[in-house]
C-alpha cells in the first residue's frame, strides 16, 4: 500500500455566512481541516485537493451552502445551531476516464451557540485505477491489438460506451495509460492479431471481486506452447490484495529447427514468484491510540500526543512542516535560522540533517539518531504542543504539524496532526 497523503488546514477568522442560516437559536462557527488521502500521486485538477468542491447540508430543513474550491473556504464558516453533513470531493466524477482518480469525504458535526467546532474530513480514493503491462512475447507474438475495459453489466448494456475505455496497439502507449473506473465487477477483453500469419486470439477475464482504491495492474502474456496459459492476469499485490487467472485459446507452437520443443513450465508460475504470490506491503505506517482519526485537538497543558510509527524498510528522511504563527518563527529563532510565518509557507524541520533544529529542539522530540534507519519510533509531541499556549494564542487558532516519513525504499507518508486554542 502506498499512500500518498496531502493536507490543507484552515485556521480561525470569522467570516458571516447568509442572514437565511441565521436561526433564532443563535450561530457557532465551524472551522473545517480536509486531507487527500490516496496511493496515486497527483495528476491534475481532479485529485488537488485546493480545488475540490464543498457542500454543507442541514438535513433538518435541506439548508445547503456549496464551495467551488476549497482553497476558497473563508477560515471560519459562520452557521446557524443544529446538526450537519460536510462532504469534500473531487470536482469530476465519472465511471470511466483516463487518468481520472475520485476522492471523496464526508463528516457529521454539530454547531452550538458561541462555540467554534473544529471538523476534520478526509476524502480518499472511491474508484478503481486499471494499469497494463505487456510481456516482451506478447509485443512480439501480436503485431497489433485492442484491450477494452467495462464495469457495464454486460458489454451490450445500454450504458457501456459511457462505461468502457479502449487499448490500442496503434497509440504506442498502452503501458503508460490508466484508466479509473467507479467500482463494479470489471469485464476485460483483448483481442489480436498473431504476427506471423495473422490468425486471431480473443480472451475475456471477468473481476468480481473489487473495491475502492484497488489498482488493478494487468499483465498480458502471449505464449506459443501446447501447455498454452494465454493471456494470464495478476493484479498487484500492493493495494487490495487480488489475483485472478485466465486461460485463452493460443496457437499450437510452430516447430523451428533448433528450437526447444520440450514443453517445460514456466518457471514464472513457481510458488514463491512475487508476481504470483501477493506480499504483505511494506509502507510505513502511523497510529495515534489515543486520537484513531487524528482529529483536532485543543491545546492543553496536559496532553496525550504519542504516535507510534512503523516503518519496516528503516527511515531514510523525517521532515515536519509546522504550520504554526507562534511555533515557526520561535523554533527558527531558537536554532539560529531567519523565518517569517506564512500560511503558504510553513517552517520545515528537517529532523534528520539539519543539527541546528535537532540541537534547538533539545530532545523535546525524537530527532538525529533517534529516527534514522528506524524501523519503529514512538514519536512524541506531548511536550512541545502544550508551549503553544505559554505565548496566549488566539482563541480558535489552528497549528498543524504534518509529519513526513520516508523509508529506504522511497515509501513515503505525510499525515497531519492539527491542535487548536480554545
Amino acid at each position: 500500500m502506498k499512500k500518498l497523503l496531502y493536507i490543507v488546514a484552515v485556521a480561525a477568522v470569522a467570516a458571516a455566512c447568509t442572514a437565511k442560516n441565521a436561526e433564532s437559536e443563535g450561530t457557532g462557527l465551524l472551522s473545517l481541516t480536509a486531507a487527500r488521502e490516496g496511493i496515486y500521486a497527483a495528476t491534475k485538477a481532479n485529485d488537488v485537493l485546493a480545488d475540490f468542491v464543498v457542500d454543507i447540508v442541514r438535513p433538518s430543513d435541506g439548508w445547503t451552502k456549496h464551495f467551488d474550491h476549497y482553497i476558497d473556504i473563508p477560515q471560519t464558516v459562520s452557521l446557524g445551531s443544529g446538526d450537519y453533513t460536510i462532504t469534500v470531493a473531487s470536482p469530476e466524477k465519472r465511471d470511466a476516464a483516463w487518468n481520472l482518480p475520485y476522492y471523496e469525504g464526508s463528516a457529521s458535526f454539530t454547531i452550538r451557540v458561541d462555540e467554534l467546532t473544529p471538523v476534520n474530513v478526509t476524502a480518499t480514493l472511491q474508484n478503481m485505477k486499471v494499469s497494463f503491462v505487456l510481456t516482451d512475447s506478447f509485443k512480439s507474438e501480436l503485431t497489433s491489438y485492442t484491450i477494452v475495459v467495462t464495469n457495464a453489466s454486460s458489454w451490450d448494456a445500454a450504458d457501456a460506451a459511457q462505461k468502457s475505455l479502449t487499448w490500442d496497439s496503434k497509440t504506442g502507449d498502452v503501458e503508460q495509460t490508466s484508466g479509473y473506473f467507479s467500482v463494479a465487477p470489471l469485464r476485460v477483453k483483448v483481442d489480436g492479431y498473431r504476427a506471423i500469419d495473422q490468425s486471431e486470439t480473443h480472451s475475456e477475464l471477468f473481476i468480481s471481486e473489487v473495491a475502492a482504491q484497488d489498482h488493478h495492474i494487468i499483465t498480458l502474456d502471449a505464449r506459443v506452447t501446447g501447455q498454452l496459459n494465454g493471456i494470464s492476469i495478476t493484479i498487484d499485490p500492493t493495494v487490495n490484495d487480488r489475483e485472478s487467472d485466465v486461460e485463452v485459446p493460443g496457437w499450437e507452437e510452430v516447430p523451428v529447427d533448433g528450437g526447444n520443443n520440450s514443453g517445460d513450465d514456466d518457471p514464472t508460475d513457481e510458488p514463491g514468484n512475487p508476481s504470483i504470490d501477493p506480499q504483505p506491503s511494506t509502507a510505513p505506517t502511523m497510529t495515534w491510540e489515543a486520537n484513531p482519526t487524528f482529529a483536532p485537538t485543543p491545546i492543553a497543558s496536559n496532553m496525550d500526543v504519542e504516535i507510534a510509527i512503523e516503518v519496516s524498510e528503516g527511515i531514510k528522511d523525517f521532515v515536519v512542516d509546522v504550520d504554526s504563527y507562534i511555533l515557526g518563527e520561535t523554533i527558527a529563532a531558537l536554532a539560529g535560522q531567519t523565518y517569517t510565518y506564512s500560511a503558504d509557507t510553513p517552517y520545515t524541520m528537517d529532523l534528520i540533517n539539519d543539527e541546528a533544529v535537532i540541537t534547538a529542539l533539545g530532545g523535546m522530540i525524537p530527532a538525529g539518531d533517534a529516527l534514522k534507519d528506524k524501523t519503529h519510533v514512538d514519536f512524541s509531541l506531548s511536550q512541545l504542543v502544550p508551549l503553544i499556549n505559554v505565548y496566549s494564542p488566539e482563541s480558535g487558532s489552528q497549528h498543524t504539524f504534518t509529519l513526513k516519513v520516508t523509508d529506504k525504499k522511497g515509501q513515503s507518508l505525510e499525515q497531519a496532526v492539527v491542535f487548536y486554542a480554545e
